[in-house]
């Protein structure tokens, strides 16, 4: 073959595997790039691998299996596995150390993904194909993600506020008997009160303190905590493991009030349990749990899909079945207390402050004078 030819041929060569290559889908390529490409490989996928504790209480799993197929005119595998934050993200950070990932959707803190290369590397960009793909068809997903915090993102988006104030038993006593601000626990008020001996829970150090519980993380400083924490201690209060016990503990009367986490105490109520909330008026924490796909899904299109039907269908039935809201859902009923509670300051720790350790070093002050 002449020079000339030759150079014709590897020219003729090379233009036919640019056409090739433009023809065929890079292989990176995780989710479909429409919804139609998503439903499809969604469909083929077939199982979902799921990590998260909500489609396991009162019956759930089954209203989400019928609004599912309702919308998306099929019925998924679901194998879920009920789990809670921080313990989802250890037990799937631990797994990843030995080449596992056995989780397709994944609940998960923002706060303990963001700010971290190192775990971030770990996840898909869910937002991008949320943003482009399902925002356009679904109203639900659009508003919630509006109010989703731009450090949380892309990687995570909130289906659970964690809104902290008090849980009362409605047989041993009424709203108007309880403390209206935080502020007044420091002035030995409050549950501090010695007419509250005996009768307040509290929770103890573990992922939250009891001091969490009441918002006063960010603040009041250290000193002023302990101070505090070392007044309801010294009013004899029933300590328990979480802020779940505690609310069963009101629940079924064990003590009269608590400082909890107000989740899910209209499914206790709706159960026939004596229990209402109140919350402070002048400051609230609040902690955010979000769902996230992890980079080695086995069924990627699945959870974005099943991600979607969340925030579009399953935050408001999860909401009216077990009474648990986030305030970035506009139709949440948490998310309108809160805007027509305009003077209470909302405190939440910032992905910064938990990679510098001052939420540890918080639970670790305070743990110290815990019995």
């Amino acid at each position: 073959m002449k020079i000339d030819d030759r150079r014709k041929f590897l020219a003729g060569v090379l233009c036919f595997g640019i056409l090739l290559l433009a023809a065929v889908p890079a292989l990176a390529q995780v989710f479909g790039k429409t919804y139609e490409d998503i439903l499809d490989r969604a469909k083929k996928e077939g199982e979902l691998r799921l990590w998260w504790e909500v489609p396991g209480e009162r019956g759930l799993g089954e209203q989400f299996e019928a609004a599912f197929k309702k919308r998306f005119g099929f019925t998924p595998r679901v194998s879920l596995t009920p789990v809670t934050s921080p313990d989802s993200i250890l037990r799937f950070l631990t797994e990843v150390k030995v080449g596992r990932v056995d989780a397709d959707l994944l609940y998960a803190g923002a706060s303990d993904i963001a700010g971290r290369p190192e775990r971030l590397a770990l996840f898909e960009d869910i937002d991008t194909p949320l943003v482009k793909i399902f925002s356009p068809k679904f109203k639900g997903v659009e508003g919630v993600l509006k109010n989703v915090a731009a450090w949380k993102r892309p990687y995570s988006v909130d289906v659970t506020t964690l809104a902290s104030g008090i849980v009362y038993n409605t047989k041993r006593t009424s709203a108007d008997q309880l403390p209206r601000t935080y502020a007044e626990f420091a002035e030995g008020k409050g549950f501090a009160d010695p007419k509250w001996k005996g009768n307040f829970a509290i929770n103890t150090i573990g992922p939250a303190s009891p001091l969490a519980d009441m918002a006063i993380h960010g603040y009041w400083d250290i000193e002023k905590q302990k101070k505090v924490l070392q007044m309801l201690l010294a009013n004899k209060p029933l300590i328990k493991r979480s802020s779940g016990d505690v609310r069963m503990a009101v629940a079924l009367g064990e003590v009269a009030a608590a400082t909890a986490n107000i989740g899910g105490t209209e499914g206790l109520r709706k159960e026939g349990y004596p229990i209402q909330t109140k919350l402070f008026e002048d400051v609230m924490i609040v902690g955010s749990i979000g769902l996230t796909i992890p980079k080695g899904a086995k069924s990627p299109n699945l959870a974005l899909l099943y991600l979607a039907f969340i925030l579009e269908d399953g935050l408001p039935l999860v909401e009216r079945i077990n009474g648990e809201g986030t305030f970035v859902d506009p139709r949440s009923q948490l998310a309108k207390t809160l805007k027509a509670m305009p003077t209470a300051k909302i405190l939440e720790w910032t992905a910064e402050e938990i990679v510098a350790g001052q939420r540890d070093k918080v639970r670790k002050a305070l743990q110290a004078l815990m019995p």
